[in-house]
């Protein structure tokens, strides 16, 4: 999954998977991007996009370029995952699935904790006051150190920053496509 959004000051536990803010595709999270082969054997270099350790482990299934693949073997030379998926016999094999997305279906993300989102949850939420006036549209979180900022697209505006905090974001309903927000006094001053 994705990193999970809690909006008081006590951030949650760390996040299992974090997608990128474009990583959900229909009922798909992507947790990571293959770079280039890696040795003869068939071995890819990954990019990760997900902070969960297990994620990339030996036998774990994932879906790569849209095909289920098991993680045959996995090695982290500085520090980054270097994976051979099953069906993967070489490095001219290998080859094809450079920039090819790896992704999991989104029911296997585990439930983020009470008062907190996934990123990806978020993104294209419409931003209201508690007032009723439209704000825009929620298009990127920032992950700064003490809280995370929502970035709210304005028509003809310069974009919003948001502190997702308790005293600021009073409401987040994601089947309703909306967040509630009591802007501060300057806030939205453009």
């Amino acid at each position: 999954m994705s990193r999970s959004l809690s909006t008081s000051r006590a951030r949650p536990l760390p996040p299992t998977d974090e997608p990128h803010p474009d990583a959900v595709a229909g009922e798909r999270v992507t947790v990571g991007h293959v770079n280039s082969p890696w040795g003869l054997a068939g071995h890819v270099k990954v990019t990760p996009h997900t902070s969960n350790p297990e994620r990339f482990a030996v036998g774990t299934e994932l879906l790569v370029d849209g095909v289920l693949r098991r993680v045959e073997a996995m090695i982290t030379p500085r520090g980054y995952p270097v994976v051979r998926f099953s069906g993967i016999p070489g490095r001219e094999r290998a080859e094809t699935l450079r920039g090819a997305a790896i992704e999991i279906e989104t029911e296997e993300l585990p439930a983020p904790p009470e008062g907190a989102h996934y990123v990806h949850d978020v993104l294209g939420l419409a931003v209201v006051t508690t007032a009723g006036e439209s704000i825009g549209e929620l298009v990127d979180v920032l992950a700064t150190g003490a809280n995370d900022v929502y970035v709210v697209r304005r028509e003809g505006q310069r974009d919003a920053l948001i502190p997702a905090t308790a005293e600021v974001v009073r409401e987040v309903d994601i089947e309703g496509r909306r967040l509630v927000i009591e802007p501060l006094a300057g806030l939205l001053d453009s």
